[in-house]
């Protein structure tokens, strides 16, 4: 059953996975082991027990899940603000993000690591767009303003449902619009 080569990472973006599916109810070791393909020593291989793992997924959320999309933004535009800007947001969008920060929120309400983990990606988030927008030309509260209705959109969970358009298609029109000339 167990196939080598299964990384720490391996195991955050699958409990990730899990949490975004299910919730943290459903981030079990069985659970993350059968996704993973793989038997219970490699998980201890990683980790020393399942606290440990599960301080381990909020920890990636909160120091390096917030960067992930303005890196890999960065290597594909550069640094021009609305190239970096379009393209961040296009990351998140395209990925489960906005999936993954409602799981997390919701995690949050009981659990304090994870909580922790959500102020941190809410700092460093609101670090990397308030930058962007101060880069465009505005002002300190125009800058700090749209860095809330960004951070909020990502923040909401809807029925896709009741969605025509679609929550990405209005994602890039109000993204757009926040980036108008002055």
């Amino acid at each position: 059953m167990g196939r080598k080569g299964k990384t720490k990472r391996d195991w955050v973006q699958a409990g990730q996975t899990l949490l975004i599916d299910g919730g943290i109810d459903a981030v079990k070791l069985h659970s993350l082991t059968a996704r993973l393909g793989v038997s219970t020593g490699s998980f201890y291989h990683h980790f020393g027990n399942f606290e440990e793992y599960l301080a381990t997924l909020a920890d990636f959320y909160g120091s390096e899940q917030a960067q992930l999309p303005f890196d890999e933004a960065r290597a594909r535009v550069g640094d021009d603000p609305r190239a970096l800007l379009t393209e961040a947001t296009a990351i998140f969008g395209a990925g489960a993000g906005r999936q993954l920060n409602v799981a997390m929120r919701a995690w949050a309400q009981m659990d304090d690591r994870a909580n922790a983990a959500v102020r941190r990606y809410d700092e460093a988030l609101s670090s990397n767009l308030d930058e962007m927008f101060l880069a465009l030309g505005y002002e300190d509260l125009a800058a700090k303003a749209r860095t809330l209705i960004l951070m909020g959109l990502a923040k909401v969970d809807i029925d896709p449902d009741l969605m025509n358009p679609g929550f990405g298609d209005r994602w890039v029109y109000i993204r757009d619009e926040l980036m108008l000339p002055k």
